[in-house]
This record gives C-alpha cells, structure tokens and sequence, in this order.
C-alpha cells in the first residue's frame, strides 16, 4: 500500500494597510536605520523629527535584547484580532489593557530568541542575579545596552509598560501621525494592486511577486508551521523584507514603493524608486550588460570585477524597484531586464516635459 502523506492546507494570504502594525515596524526601522545600508531616505527623515530623548528611549526599549525587532516582534505577536482594523485609541487601549507581567515576559521571549540554545523564561529571569553570566549571556545574544540597564527593564514589569506606552504614544503623537497619514495612498495602491493579481498556488512564487526577492532562510524555517501570511506595506524597508509571526501567522513588511505602475498609481510618486534605482552608474552598467539578455548573479560579478555582496546589494534595489526580473533556479538568480516597466517609466517622463 502506498504511504500517505496528510496535505498541507493552503496559505492564507492577506495585504491590508494597518496602523498597528506599521507603527511598530517603523518604530523599529527609525531605531535600525544607521545598521542598514539602502532603507529609505524618508527613513531618515522621519528619524530626524524625533526629539533626540524620545529618539534615545525609543532605541533603548527596542534594542535591548540585542536586535531592533525582538521586542517589537513580540508586541506584533500580542495584537489581538481584528488589529489591522485598529485606529490609535484603539491601539493605544490595547496597550494599556495587557498586564504589566505580560510586557515583562514578552521581554523575557525577546531576550530568549537572540539564543541558539535559549533558556526557558524562568532561568533568564533569575540569571541577573549572576553578573558575570547576565553579562556573558547580553554580549552573546549581541545586546548593546549596559547589563545593569536591561536586568532593571526586567525586574520592574510595571516600569517596562509605562516606559514603552510612553514612548510608542510620543512617537505617534509627535511624529509618525501626521506621517501614516502622508504615505496610506501609496500603501493602499500597493494592497490594491496585489490582491488585484492572480496568486500563484506556491508561497515562494508570491513571496517573488510581492518583494522581488527570494524567500529568505529565516522566513523558510518558519513557513511550514504558518496557516497564514500578512503582507503590509512599509514605505521604508527598501529592498529588505521586515517579519514577525504569532502562533501560525506571520507578518511581512514588504517595499510598497516597488509596486508596479497601473492604473490606480498614477501620480509622480510612483516614478521615485525606479528612478532612484537607476541613478548609480555600477547599476546604469548592469542594465546595459543585461540588454544581452538574461544574466546570473555571478556573471554580473566577474564582468563588473567588483565584490559579490556590492552586485547583489545593487541587484536587490533594482529588483525592489521593478526594474529587474528575478527567476530563481536551483541555487542560482537570473536576472533580466523589465522592459515593459521602463517603456512605462519613459512614457511618464515624456508625458511630463
């Protein structure tokens, strides 16, 4: 008798514009933006308005388990159903409604992820009264923040809340409000562009669509226990793709600015990311090596004789912006030329002289 496999359910697959998740994700990102080359300029900008003691709390509070996005990850985890739908005040209840114990073992998650071998919540709770292996532990989990700062995080849950309520409702208040409400029509467009697409039966092949990369090995591991996929746009990831995951669903923040033209994106915004993408000369010269046709990644670097993560950090912008398709096979990226969107692209310019 043949062996029975039992089937794996479909993927749900959803792209919403959500206040909740983005304000998280872009709290992280302001944080994150001198670790990462080739976010966007706006992130910086949007950086730039926030007071430099906001900017320091904010930094401190996501940071502190060692990577910008445990502990925001962890609060994406916690939003309860229905949170796409969420405007601030409702947010902002839900924040205050979650005890103060569960912000402090929220904490303790994020702490325990940045560990090939984490220790349960108990025993990271009882290590700071170890000093040399509370220290030991931060620099391998690679935390920046002094021993003694984060083991007070911990001890004083109630402290933990306030501090971040705080500093997530000055971040909104005083600066991303105002700037949510600048990008929602770009991030609209791009929801209504996806879901206006015919979607592919496999995750790898939307993953591909949507970003214009291949599904990264972080996100891979965790794909066989998700029912389900958020996409949300982020107008600042660049070519990056930012997740978070709760029991079997998972968020990902995908570049909404390297949504391609049609009908309902029409305005000059829509013109930004591919002309940013090919205003580099190194990129000017591997659209003009792939007019010859399809081209792999190696190829590009032995005729360009510059360094592999230089190429592909060139090819992963140019694909962001939709100015290159990538067709994975094996181990290998091919890259060709979108001609469609640059005939789109003069076609705009011409329409404006």
């Amino acid at each position: 008798m043949p062996g029975l496999v039992e089937a794996r359910s479909p993927l749900e697959i959803q792209y919403v514009v959500s206040l909740s998740h983005s304000l998280l994700a872009t709290a992280s990102l302001v944080c994150a933006a001198p670790r990462f080359e080739g976010l966007a300029d706006r992130l910086w900008a949007v950086r730039n308005q926030v007071p430099v003691d906001l900017l320091s709390e904010l930094c401190l509070l996501i940071t502190f388990p060692g990577s910008y996005q445990r502990f925001t990850s962890e609060l994406i985890g916690r939003l309860p159903a229905g949170a796409t739908g969420m405007d601030y005040p409702r947010f902002r209840a839900h924040l205050d409604a979650m005890p103060a114990i569960h912000y402090q073992f929220l904490a303790l998650r994020a702490l325990a992820r940045g560990a090939d071998d984490p220790p349960a919540p108990s025993q990271l709770a009882d290590l700071p009264a170890q000093p040399e292996a509370w220290s030991a532990y931060l620099q391998r989990i690679e935390s920046k923040v002094a021993p003694e700062i984060v083991a007070g995080l911990l001890a004083d849950a109630e402290q933990l809340k306030q501090r971040t309520i705080t500093a997530l409702d000055r971040f909104w208040h005083e600066v991303y409000q105002a700037e949510f409400e600048a990008t929602r029509p770009l991030m609209e467009r791009s929801v209504l562009y996806h879901r206006a697409q015919p979607q592919s039966s496999a995750f790898e092949d939307i993953f591909l669509a949507v970003t214009g990369r291949l599904v990264p090995n972080g996100v891979g591991e965790l794909l066989p226990a998700m029912t389900g996929i958020l996409f949300v746009p982020s107008y600042y990831v660049g070519p990056y793709v930012a997740y978070a995951h709760a029991g079997q669903e998972m968020v990902l923040f995908y570049n909404c600015r390297s949504t391609p033209a049609g009908p309902w994106v029409s305005d000059g915004t829509s013109l930004y990311p591919p002309l940013k993408a090919l205003a580099d000369e190194t990129r000017l010269q591997i659209v003009a090596l792939l007019q010859g046709g399809e081209m792999y990644a190696q190829e590009i670097v032995d005729r360009l004789q510059i360094s592999q993560p230089a190429v592909s950090r060139h090819l992963n912008l140019m694909a962001a912006a939709g100015i290159l398709r990538v067709r994975p096979d094996g181990n290998a990226k091919y890259y060709s030329v979108n001609g469609e969107l640059l005939l789109w692209l003069a076609d705009r310019l011409r329409a404006r002289v």
